[in-house]
């Protein structure tokens, strides 16, 4: 596919900041204005579906910004968390500005620090990955790069894959059952290589022993300014953000199916080609090419129209939420597409067997 002639800058990709921007801005206002980041999410879901879908491949000009724009979304996290710690250490909060503080900070979170935390789980670079860990450490999953670079990146649309939902999996048992299964592949890729190098558990240069130093490191800041009477309230924040954050990775891959050993190819990603699914998610809407080439840097993903698609990554994330209108309306009739013109003959099989467990037939 040819670049489009025209020139797309970097600040596209400052999307993201400038929503996380806004809640900071809520929080400080305080007061039901803490809703402010959760009403920012709404909008975009509104204007990212009405907005046409984008299958360019955009020139964009090397100015450093979209590197920057990478580092820039973890400080906006950090200080909404610790905005949110301030707000409960008063217990003056009423219920529902105590909702939407966890509304907005769980949506924010995940929509502002997944996409670039991904991003630099991909590079090479040891600065680069350990701001990556830095962003997971927020969501308590320090090593969960390991699981996904190493685990779900070859196992991606098969069984084994704990990142790719099954026909008819609600998003709410989806969430948590990829998150366990995304924990112990990166304990046993860890384990495996602690043996290898006869590294003790314990030692400096363990990722269990770093990654408990570090969410430590990061709940006693936390707790330190909420106080412990805040656990409660830090746990159904938790919960909550999983379920946000698994309602994301959701859609990347729903129902796709590929044979053990099988190569991938850009039929066992969904792509999700909207303006502001691409520049929100650091082009990772345009999965089926960075399956086919996971550290390809994102400004250089095509968009491969010609893969699967779905909707809008906002309007797919809020529909997988209802079960019955994300199975009717958004992804059968699309995986039914899949089925009779994408699959091969062994997948279709395998298609035809995973309808039936899904009651679809």
């Amino acid at each position: 596919m040819e670049k489009t002639k025209n020139k797309v800058v970097a600040p596209r990709y400052f999307s993201g900041s400038l929503m996380l921007m806004l809640g900071v801005l809520g929080f400080y206002l305080g007061g039901l204005w803490v809703w402010l980041g959760t009403a920012a999410f709404i909008c975009l879901v509104v204007l990212d579906v009405s907005l046409p879908r984008d299958e360019q491949l955009h020139d964009v000009r090397a100015t450093g910004l979209q590197h920057f724009v990478l580092y820039c979304q973890l400080p906006l996290i950090v200080m909404l968390w610790l905005m949110f710690a301030d707000m409960l250490s008063t217990s003056s909060g009423s219920v529902l500005e105590i909702m939407g503080g966890i509304f907005s900070l769980s949506f924010l979170t995940a929509l502002g620090g997944l996409p670039p935390a991904h991003e630099l789980m991909h590079r090479h670079g040891t600065l680069d990955r350990f701001y990556c860990t830095l962003y997971l450490t927020v969501f308590l999953l320090p090593m969960n790069d390991l699981g996904h670079v190493k685990g779900h990146h070859l196992k991606v649309a098969t069984s084994e894959d704990s990142d790719t939902p099954r026909r008819g999996e609600s998003v709410y048992t989806f969430a948590f059952r990829s998150l366990w299964g995304q924990m112990k592949d990166s304990i046993e890729i860890e384990k495996g290589r602690l043996k290898k190098t006869k590294t003790s558990f314990w030692s400096p240069q363990s990722r269990f022993f770093q990654s408990v130093i570090l969410m430590s490191t990061w709940l006693i800041i936390w707790f330190s300014i909420a106080g412990i009477q805040a656990l409660p309230l830090y746990i159904l924040t938790m919960i909550i953000f999983y379920l946000v954050l698994g309602g994301f990775n959701y859609t990347q891959h729903y129902g796709l199916i590929r044979v053990i050993g099988e190569p991938i190819e850009t039929r066992h990603s969904w792509n999700q080609l909207k303006p502001l699914s691409r520049a929100l998610s650091f082009e990772i809407s345009n999965h089926s090419e960075h399956h086919l080439k996971p550290t390809r840097f994102y400004t250089d993903l095509q968009p491969y129209p010609e893969a699967p698609q779905l909707p809008s990554i906002a309007l797919c994330f809020i529909c997988a939420f209802v079960p019955p209108i994300w199975e009717a309306k958004i992804v059968k009739p699309q995986l039914a597409i899949w089925d009779e013109k994408m699959a091969n003959e062994a997948e279709k099989k395998l298609a035809e067997e995973a309808n039936i467990k899904a009651g679809w037939v």
